[in-house]
């Protein structure tokens, strides 16, 4: 590629703007990276950069030693215990401490970025996470001024450092990788940002307390540890039971793991039910309308996985919407993804539909849910947890476009807690959902 100046256009943050050639690496020509590391500077607003290697002592990834789990050793932090900015105690497993070296052990102030899956995260390690250990997708930062970890941390989660953490991904798993962390451009100064954004961040830290005190309860009955998701790599399965309609080694493996022998038993504390004993699934059929009507309708691009709210809509005349439109929408249903390479992972998106969006139409790529003998925000809060995501998958079929038919939701075991955490769930649920659409 040329120097010069090129107009970048795409999905991403931008649909189209003119990069200067200050912003194009000349190793890394991607629109993924020139895109999002042109907004990170933009948002910088000219502040000055350096690398992190210069002011960090120690960059590494984590324990490589091969995992012993025990009653009694040494806390182990995975990529699953990091939701919602912070580590969930509840649910750190042990490994021996055979083969454990010094340099394997956090220490307070370090900072920790995930670097595949869902990477990006970034925490600061606090005196109650020191002397665990990370697993080797974990990058572990330590800076030669530990005092300084709170503002590099409220960099990384800001805006810009967003951007930044974005343009370093790479593959289908966005792997960021540890040269790309050594390397990565964060501001000279960051007691000034962090002064600047204060008061945003205290305002988000507002906002997800409510999820947070969700999680609080539900980690109570329910702890989502990597060991629950693990499957065996084959099994031996009898020819009289395979079902013709399934073929996929998917489907069975699953069927021989911890979580689909937990989802089949109940204990004192959690009850485990059908979806489809407790909502009705509502079929897809067209309505009669007038072609020349004009019409708001959500399509799966329409519904953020992250907050699940419906952020935007579509608008067009009847008789030009697709086949696939056929829902109409009441307060207080769900929609939720059942077709899409999404289906069934972190990003599966679901959506509670508020009074704003009643009377709208949606796409048939959703599973358009009522829920009758369950609140609806707890049930919300359910298709965001790991546990109902991995039901969701292995019900799934299809490779790069997946989608799940309504038996088989019908099919996924929910847990039923008591009354009142139920009830505590859904009110917190929907105090977090209300928050976040004002703002």
């Amino acid at each position: 590629m040329k120097k010069g100046n090129y107009a970048m256009k795409g999905d991403g943050p931008l649909n189209c703007n003119f990069i200067e050639s200050k912003y194009i690496h000349q190793k890394n020509i991607s629109y993924n990276y020139t895109i999002n590391y042109y907004c990170s500077m933009k948002a910088l607003g000219g502040s000055k950069t350096q690398k992190l290697s210069n002011i960090s002592s120690n960059i590494t990834d984590g324990t490589r030693v091969k995992r012993i789990y025990a009653e009694q050793g040494v806390r182990i932090i995975n990529v699953g215990d990091f939701k919602d900015g912070q580590v969930y105690l509840e649910s750190l497993k042990r490994i021996s401490k055979n083969g454990l070296k010094e340099k394997d052990y956090i220490k307070e102030n370090d900072i920790l970025i995930i670097a595949v899956g869902k990477s990006g995260q970034v925490i600061r390690v606090t005196p109650h996470l020191e002397d665990a250990v990370i697993s080797s997708d974990i990058i572990r930062v330590r800076l030669k001024q530990p005092s300084t970890a709170v503002g590099l941390v409220a960099y990384l989660n800001s805006e810009a450092g967003q951007f930044a953490l974005e343009a370093i991904k790479s593959g289908l798993i966005h792997r960021i990788s540890i040269n790309d962390i050594k390397n990565l451009e964060v501001p000279k100064y960051f007691r000034e940002l962090v002064m600047d954004n204060s008061l945003t961040l205290k305002n988000k830290e507002e906002e997800s307390r409510p999820y947070k005190d969700c999680m609080k309860i539900f980690n109570r009955y329910i702890t989502q540890n990597e060991d629950l998701f693990k499957i065996p790599k084959f099994t031996y399965i009898i020819s009289s039971k395979l079902d013709s309609d399934r073929l996929d080694p998917k489907h069975y493996t699953y069927g021989q793991g911890k979580l689909f022998k937990t989802i089949q038993r109940n204990t004192d504390h959690v009850r485990w039910q059908s979806l489809g004993e407790v909502v009705e699934i509502k079929r897809a059929i067209r309505p009669s309308m007038d072609e020349k009507q004009e019409v708001d309708y959500i399509n799966i691009s329409n519904v953020d996985a992250d907050t699940s709210l419906i952020t935007s809509n579509e608008k067009d005349l009847f008789k030009n919407l697709s086949s696939r439109i056929r829902y109409v929408l009441e307060e207080n249903e769900i929609i939720t993804a059942k077709s899409g390479s999404a289906t069934g992972t972190q990003n599966h998106v679901s959506a509670v539909v508020t009074k704003k969006h009643a009377g709208m139409m949606a796409s048939d790529a959703f599973h358009n849910i009522k829920a009758i003998d369950i609140d609806p925000y707890y049930l919300l809060f359910l298709l965001k947890q790991t546990i109902i995501l991995k039901q969701i998958d292995a019900g799934s079929t299809g490779l790069s476009f997946k989608t799940i038919n309504k038996k088989e939701f019908e099919d996924i075991r929910i847990p039923r807690l008591g009354q009142l955490e139920e009830e505590q769930i859904g009110s917190l649920m929907k105090k977090h959902m209300e928050s976040q659409q004002r703002e």
